[in-house]
């Protein structure tokens, strides 16, 4: 029983131990199941310096309402909030409203590692904790790499690279994706990377490489190396220029470089930046030109160009001359009498100092320096007075003649140009009559003439006359006009003594000269010595005359000649004057026309001059020739003429033949004939035909228009032309020509062409016409409603043709427009309003060439109303397989056709 109850016993209290312990687990399963959470839930957190820090603390498994002293402690366990004794760098901590405690850090600072914690008291028993390592590092920071770097040409240059980080940064060079190594061009430095001489093709695109393997970092900088060249000017030769005063000069001053330099200019002697001076200078400081506008002397000297980029500047001079354009200021006229020496001095100033030479008026070219080689009395000489900034010029002429009286051109010049001054030698000279042309002198009837001498003197020569060495100082039938140097005598010769050797005597300080005047008495002319015939027609006489051998002393004016049939008086004769010119000669041919065939005459002839007409003289008698053929016409060329002597025409399809319409001999011409062929040289160099069927003849049937155009001609041809005039009694004797056709149908390279054609002349007048014509039956249709504009168009709307109308049609196929801008057309039955109004007939005919033209008219007087016919009355055969009597009758209202056959009838 003993042992039962302690089994028992010992159940029991194995329960209760059981239960006691069960509930302990519980216990402490509840307790641990209250617990802090920081987010982020690492243990050990790394943060960039710099950076932003949140830290989020939260309860798990419990209330929150059983937490107090909820807060964040810094490494110094120091609770975070605005009461904080030590401040390792601004922090804050906000509850949420989710509860959360939150710990926020705005700018990380590498003193601010450590152990951060967040703490409470759960259920006031309970003390809750979670802490946080931070870990700080520097981020990668570029402190010195510019992205954009210039390096010079053949200098060493640094590519700035300064890089940091905590820890230490690993910094990588590549170009062009390339790595790069230390080497003996490249060298790589802690702050960047050494280029050694650099070259242009250092110019490009590099790129740094920063890297932390600790914190995982990488970052890149790509820097862009721009390599520099210093400015090179393209051209080392001294640039000179030489500038007109108050001209304008631009001066170029061009440098290549990199990047493009920009130009700056100085003046040397003033030190002076052109740029701001004034207005007159102007520099374009990206092309490099200097401009002055307005040079003054005082701009000559040197000026400096400038050429600066960012690699440098270099400078280069230029010499500005500013030429001072001559300028003549003295030369002064002399006189100086003849057999001497003449000094002739010009002075002039310029810079630089101009060369003084002289010109003579009448010269092409002026005297050179020294003795002339064509003429050594003349020398020139120049002195330069460089003080005195003058040039003289000296003209030295020893010894003086009369012909050296003359203006002279003093001329300086130099690179500026050339000034010219007039200057006058005078010579000095005794009269002289050389220039006086009058010798002899006539006069007639006591007719007054003046006898005039010219005296060539300096100084002028006073002038007396004489007659027959007695002088004529008061003689009442004299009259002295001027004493020099030119004088006249009026001479009245009533009396034979007046006639004689007249003595015009010069005198001035340099000698006496005399010149002799004979005056004679003039008269007419004597008789014509011979009349000769050379050829004779039956209407004209061509006759030689031989002057007389005495002209009575003044020159022949002309030839006069009377004619008259010898049954009648001289009283009844013809008169006919012939001009006689200087150039004919003695024996000179005259022409007579207008006579009359078969009649006897009797001709005479007179020579004239101013005195009158000479007695007549060269009688003959000659008995005109019958009626004949007319004389042969002669061409008249229009065109070239080639050595062979063949007419070259500048068309190839026509010839236009030009003559002149020759003497009829007593009948009129009433029309010539051309015969032309296509020839060709034979064996014998003759011309033949090519054939006989080619040969084409024209008639000319007018005796007013002597041209005729001959064409359908073929191009490049020989054509053989005959040329025969006509009257009742036959033909001339041909006149024969050769004429060559252009090839193709235009014309020859130099051909004359001004001259239209005849045919063309006549297709642009009947053009010309045609229009005007259209113009007026267009005004006429708008204004009168009138004209055969009106005709055509209104009568086919106001009603259909009528059977006839196709007839009329087809048969000329247009309408005369009678009556011709006439007034309004009025209708039928307003032209039959009044039955009583009178008529008035009009009949108008016009014949024409085989055709006549009637025109009936009747015209309502009162009313303006008109009817009107036309007939048409033709001999010509219009169809040439019929003979018809053809008769068209046409009015205002309708046109009628009537054609009738009749047997060998014409129409």
């Amino acid at each position: 029983m003993g042992n039962f109850s302690r089994g028992r016993l010992s159940d029991g209290g194995s329960r209760l131990i059981f239960f006691i312990l069960l509930s302990g687990l519980c216990f402490i399963s509840l307790t641990n199941a209250v617990e802090l959470v920081i987010k982020p839930s690492e243990n050990v957190q790394k943060k960039a310096v710099g950076k932003t820090l949140l830290l989020t603390c939260n309860l798990e498994g419990g209330e929150y309402h059983l937490l107090t002293e909820f807060e964040w402690r810094d490494p110094f366990n120091q609770v975070i909030n605005s009461q904080m004794s030590r401040m390792i760098m601004p922090m804050t901590t906000e509850r949420w409203a989710d509860n959360k405690l939150a710990l926020i850090i705005p700018q990380m600072k590498e003193e601010g590692s450590g152990n951060y914690t967040c703490s409470g008291v759960y259920a006031k028993s309970q003390k809750l904790t979670k802490s946080v390592k931070l870990e700080t590092f520097v981020s990668i920071t570029w402190e010195d790499a510019p992205t954009e770097q210039n390096a010079i040409v053949n200098k060493d240059f640094k590519i700035k690279c300064r890089v940091t980080a905590n820890p230490s940064p690993v910094v990588n060079w590549m170009k062009n994706d390339e790595p790069i190594t230390t080497n003996e061009h490249y060298v790589i430095e802690a702050d960047g990377m050494l280029i050694r001489q650099v070259t242009e093709a250092d110019d490009g695109y590099y790129k740094c490489r920063a890297s932390v393997v600790d914190t995982g970092e990488i970052e890149f900088r790509s820097i862009k190396v721009e390599v520099l060249t210093l400015p090179t000017f393209e051209s080392t030769e001294l640039i000179r220029k030489e500038v007109i005063e108050g001209e304008t000069v631009n001066i170029d001053c061009h440098a290549s470089g990199k990047p493009e330099p920009t130009y700056t200019w100085i003046k040397s002697n003033t030190k002076q930046d052109l740029s701001n001076v004034g207005d007159r200078f102007s520099v374009n400081q990206l092309k490099g030109a200097l401009t002055i506008t307005n040079l003054r002397k005082e701009d000559s000297g040197e000026y400096i160009c400038e050429a600066r980029n960012a690699a440098g500047f270099i400078t280069r001079p230029v010499n500005l001359l500013v030429i001072v354009k001559p300028v003549v200021y003295e030369i002064r006229n002399i006189s100086i009498p003849t057999g001497k020496e003449a000094k002739l001095e010009c002075r002039a100033s310029g810079y630089p100092l101009p060369s003084v030479t002289f010109r003579k008026f009448g010269l092409d070219k002026p005297f050179v320096a020294g003795a002339q080689q064509w003429d050594d009395r003349i020398v020139v000489e120049q002195r330069y007075d460089e003080a005195k900034r003058e040039t003289t010029g000296t003209l030295i002429i020893s010894p003086l003649n009369t012909t050296d009286d003359d203006l002279y051109e003093c001329i300086a010049e130099n690179k500026g140009g050339a000034a010219r001054r007039n200057g006058h030698l005078n010579v000095e000279y005794a009269p002289s009559f050389a220039h006086t042309p009058m010798k002899e002198a006539w006069s007639w009837s006591k007719r007054p003439i003046n006898l005039t001498c010219l005296a060539e003197a300096i100084p002028n020569a006073t002038i007396r006359w004489k007659l027959n060495e007695q002088e004529l100082e008061n003689w009442p039938h004299f009259h002295k006009y001027g004493n020099g140097p030119q004088s006249s005598l009026l001479v009245t010769p009533t009396d034979a003594k007046y006639y004689g050797l007249y003595k015009c005597v010069a005198t001035n300080t340099h000698g006496t000269a005399y010149h002799t005047i004979r005056l004679q008495e003039a008269r007419v002319p004597g008789n014509i010595l011979q009349a000769k015939l050379d050829v004779a027609t039956a209407t004209t006489l061509s006759i030689f005359l031989i002057g007389p051998s005495d002209v009575g002393g003044l020159p022949i004016k002309a030839i006069v000649v009377q004619f008259k049939e010898q049954r009648k008086p001289w009283s009844e004769a013809f008169n006919k004057t012939w001009s006689y010119e200087s150039s004919r000669t003695q024996n000179a041919k005259y022409i007579l026309e207008g006579l009359s065939p078969q009649t006897p005459y009797d001709f005479r002839f007179a020579a004239v001059n101013e005195v009158g007409i000479g007695n007549w003289g060269a009688d003959f008698k000659y008995t005109m020739p019958k009626r004949s053929s007319p004389e042969e016409p002669k061409f008249l060329h229009t065109y070239n003429i080639d050595n062979e002597g063949i007419i070259q025409s500048p068309f190839g399809d026509r010839i236009e033949l030009r003559w002149k319409i020759p003497a009829d001999n007593g009948e009129v011409i009433d029309h010539f004939e051309v015969k032309y062929c296509a020839v060709q040289r034979n064996e014998e160099d003759q011309w033949e035909a090519l054939s006989e069927n080619e040969c084409r003849t024209v008639e000319h049937r007018t005796n007013e228009v002597s041209w005729l155009e001959l064409v359908n001609l073929t191009p490049d041809t020989y054509y053989k032309i005959e040329l025969r005039a006509h009257n009742q009694i036959g033909f001339s004797t041909p006149n024969e020509d050769i004429v060559r056709t252009a090839r193709g149908t235009g014309t020859f390279i130099g051909a004359d062409t001004s001259q239209l054609s005849s045919a063309l002349l006549f297709a642009i007048l009947i053009g010309i016409l045609l229009l005007i014509f259209i113009i007026v039956d267009v005004s006429c249709y708008f204004v009168h409603h009138a004209g055969l504009l009106h005709l055509l168009c209104g009568k086919s709307s106001r009603k259909q043709p009528r059977e006839d109308d196709p007839k009329m049609t087809s048969l000329y196929s247009w309408r005369f427009p009678l009556p011709y801008c006439s007034q309004k057309e009025t209708s039928p039955s307003d032209s039959n309003s009044n039955g009583n109004n009178s008529l008035t007939d009009i009949e108008l005919k016009r014949p024409l060439p085989d055709m006549n033209f009637v025109f009936e008219g009747k015209e309502l007087l009162n009313s303006g109303h008109r009817d009107a016919k036309i007939h048409i009355e033709s001999s010509t055969p219009m169809i040439d397989n019929g003979k018809k009597d053809t008769t068209v009758q046409y009015d205002i209202k309708k046109s009628v056709a009537k054609t009738g056959f009749a047997k060998d009838s014409a129409v």
